[in-house]
């Protein structure tokens, strides 16, 4: 029985994976449908028929994914390590079944904290390279993640220059009420000019501290 169930288990991730496969080209394709044709319609009856060529694709992804959930619960009884079917063999759900803005909405704002869905990042995902359009797709997220790194870690140096342009500015206001208290005439202002440089010493002290 072991042998079967080593051999049955192989089935379910060959399954799974094939799913995963199918699943991502359909999703593609109705992307390019989207896209291609039925944003441009010029009749009604183009539009009508891109919609009907849409929603045969939504059912056609439908079946994938209960195929592979169902594949995906035969492994979890045929003793798959949890851990594994929680980090490769994921759960599909449905705000991950959408058409991707990348092909349908190219130039839109908010691009800066797009994520793929787990699906599209597993591996053999590049397997479906095969086909011009998915290629072209990868290319334009991977483009997409290298100027998301080079903005990110352009940020974080000025987030560092920012830091030390800040604590230097609370230095520079507590030597001004430093030397506003120096000058002060009254006894009365030379008190709250020395409450100012406690504060600004105060505030330098927990940046540095902080920073």
């Amino acid at each position: 029985l072991a042998k079967l169930q080593e051999e049955e288990l192989a089935l379910r991730k060959g399954q799974a994976n094939d799913c995963l496969e199918k699943i991502r080209l359909a999703l593609g394709q109705k992307a390019v449908i989207y896209r291609q044709y039925f944003r441009s319609a010029d009749s009604v009856w183009t539009g009508t028929r891109s919609k009907q060529e849409a929603q045969r694709c939504s059912l056609k992804i439908e079946k994938l994914v209960r195929s592979y959930q169902r594949a995906r619960s035969a492994m979890g009884r045929l003793g798959m390590d949890q851990q594994h079917l929680e980090n490769i063999y994921q759960e599909i759900l449905p705000e991950q079944l959408t058409v991707n803005k990348d092909v349908t909405e190219e130039n839109r704002f908010g691009q800066g904290s797009d994520k793929l869905a787990w699906f599209w990042r597993v591996d053999g995902a590049h397997k479906s390279q095969q086909h011009a359009w998915m290629d072209e797709f990868y290319r334009v997220n991977w483009l997409k993640a290298k100027a998301r790194w080079r903005r990110w870690e352009e940020e974080l140096t000025l987030t560092r220059h920012e830091m030390r342009w800040t604590i230097s500015w609370f230095h520079q206001k507590k030597s001004q009420w430093l030397r506003r208290s120096m000058e002060a005439m009254k006894s009365g202002h030379q008190a709250y000019g020395h409450r100012q440089v406690l504060l600004w010493q105060m505030f330098a002290e927990d940046a540095e501290d902080k920073f």
